[in-house]
């Protein structure tokens, strides 16, 4: 093995060494002794240096060989890995395309929807906080009463409780949903009111038209932003579900609505940058079925809320939720107060949790809730775990 002939080696030379010591002072016959022994010792050394060169250039071979295994390998593992990038680049772009192609249908239909359910609703009205009757019926009970409070006479295709008394609130009766027999007495119910409240005579309810969700909570948003300004000396008009600042211009929101088409579009450059973003969570909570949770951050910029908002849109975990709802409030350097919300369908959330945040002082802070809906209808009191979700990571957050 190599290992004995480099000990082979070493001997020799020692022996080499102990032959030349021993040369001063020898008579001539020692001396031929010792150089026949010193030329011996040599050709043992040179043998053992030919026989570790022969071993080294063995083991080089057997080195470059593998060296070159290695370097052929790792080529053909690039070109895998480089083959990989461009198809998940392509399967990216595909798969963003298919989810921008179904936003757009799944906004059609939306829209579509809304339509009939509007059509369905424009004989109805709304009949709030109307105290409950001992053996109800409102069938005959209703339009007495609307007769004696506003002098209208009206009747009923049908009329209802929009669900059963809570155990839970009962001092809030449910809302009533009628409707009506012949659609233009609504313009004479809610003149009759008006004239009412004007003559500062209180009634025991009051009555809006039904429209779907989706469009109350719009124009609730919008009445929401106009009063925020106005708060901050800003006059603004409301026209056709718009909001229009003094200059004339529309206002514009300083964080849009994100959608699952969005989250596709951020890079992995902005992902990267996305990383540094930092976040605080709270820890799920279920109600029947239902399943909530919160995510927060500090922000003082609108560029900070997109980054939050963004982030917590790409993460695996929160992007398979049916509900992202966006609520956040800021004040930047020159005092201007900046606050919005996007309900993302779970419509009137954005709404309480921003009023929440107002009542508890809480701002310079961003918060995403999300929901993933189970099947079982859990009412209002969804509203009251996300202002516990909200409280949770404000105080992670050291607000």
């Amino acid at each position: 093995m190599p290992s004995d002939r480099r000990k082979t080696g070493a001997t020799s030379k020692k022996q080499a060494e102990e032959c030349s010591q021993k040369n001063a002072g020898s008579d001539p016959l020692e001396d031929q002794a010792d150089n026949q022994s010193i030329v011996a010792a040599i050709e043992d050394i040179k043998t053992s240096v030919e026989t570790i060169r022969n071993d080294l250039s063995e083991g080089d071979q057997s080195v470059n060989s593998k060296l070159k295994y290695v370097s052929e390998q790792s080529e053909s593992n690039y070109e895998d890995i480089s083959l990989l990038r461009q198809e998940n680049a392509q399967l990216r772009r595909e798969l963003r395309s298919v989810v921008i192609r179904m936003d757009r249908k799944m906004s059609v239909i939306e829209n579509d929807v809304t339509d009939l359910r509007s059509r369905s609703m424009r004989d109805n009205i709304l009949i709030h906080n109307y105290p409950y009757e001992s053996n109800e019926n409102l069938t005959t009970s209703m339009p007495v009463t609307f007769k004696e409070l506003l002098g209208v006479d009206v009747s009923f295709v049908r009329i209802h409780r929009n669900g059963v008394r809570p155990e839970y609130n009962s001092d809030r009766p449910v809302s009533i949903t009628a409707k009506l027999t012949d659609r233009s007495k609504i313009n004479t119910i809610l003149n009759a009111q008006k004239l009412k409240k004007m003559a500062k005579q209180p009634l025991p309810f009051f009555i809006t038209t039904q429209q779907p969700a989706s469009i109350v909570s719009a124009r609730n948003k919008v009445y929401d932003t106009a009063e925020s300004l106005k708060t901050q000396n800003i006059t603004a008009k409301i026209q056709k579900n718009h909001v229009i600042l003094p200059n004339g211009a529309r206002y514009k929101e300083d964080v849009p609505f994100l959608t699952n088409a969005d989250a596709l579009l951020v890079t992995a450059e902005e992902t990267e940058h996305l990383d540094s973003v930092e976040i605080k969570n709270s820890d799920p909570i279920k109600k029947d079925g239902s399943e909530f949770m919160a995510f927060g951050a500090r922000v003082k910029t609108a560029d900070a809320v997109k980054n939050m908002y963004s982030k917590v849109l790409i993460d695996p975990y929160a992007a398979s939720a049916d509900n992202r709802i966006l609520v956040y409030r800021f004040v930047t350097e020159d005092g201007a107060l900046h606050e919005n919300y996007h309900d993302d369908s779970e419509h009137g959330a954005g709404r309480k949790m921003l009023r929440y945040m107002r009542e508890n002082n809480i701002q310079n802070a961003a918060f995403v809730i999300t929901r993933w809906t189970g099947d079982a209808h859990i009412g209002p009191h969804r509203f009251s775990i996300m202002e516990q979700l909200v409280n949770d990571v404000a105080n992670s957050l050291e607000m």
